[in-house]
């Protein structure tokens, strides 16, 4: 295929093959997700959040769950905390060894938490028969590394960077 003229829908992902969740699930569902992927030997490194009508109302990455489960004094700015101008990381990295002692019940309890607080809003969607190049003119200009695929208002699956870069990349060295 040629990544000039071919469309998204040569390049999706169908929703049954995708991680998906219900809005009302919680964090540990998400982790259940993605690793059901990683088990079937797929690297999804993200979960589109449905409602119960089947609507896309959001999309987490693996980011944004490990930040989910992160303790409250790792996810908040202290007072007078400052961040490094030049990593933008705050100046007390000390406070994320104090989450190793508590890392394992920690982590279970959080896991409990819902999703939805966590998510992020989806701010860009291509549709099946729109070309491969729009997909990854977006994905390049919106930081995505995953777009969700709709069509009459359904999402019906997603197209992925790695998958658009291979594509153009046989088109680069091979013509």
């Amino acid at each position: 295929m040629n990544i000039a003229c071919g469309n998204v829908q040569d390049l999706l992902i169908p929703l049954v093959e995708y991680p998906h969740i219900r809005e009302d699930s919680s964090l540990r569902d998400a982790f259940v997700a993605i690793e059901q992927g990683l088990t079937t030997g797929k690297r999804f490194r993200h979960v589109l959040v449905l409602d119960d009508k089947d609507n896309l109302v959001g999309l987490m990455g693996m980011r944004d769950i490990l930040r989910g489960i992160f303790p409250d004094y790792l996810r908040a700015t202290l007072p007078g905390q400052s961040r490094d101008e030049t990593t933008s990381l705050p100046q007390y990295p000390a406070l994320a060894l104090l989450w190793q002692d508590s890392f394992h019940t920690q982590s279970r309890e959080a896991a409990s938490k819902p999703v939805k607080p966590h998510m992020a809003p989806v701010t860009v969607t291509v549709s099946p028969s729109d070309p491969v190049t729009k997909a990854a003119y977006l994905m390049v200009f919106t930081d995505s590394s995953m777009l969700p695929v709709v069509e009459n208002h359904s999402v019906v699956g997603v197209i992925r960077m790695v998958d658009v870069f291979n594509e153009a990349s046989k088109v680069v060295l091979h013509g």
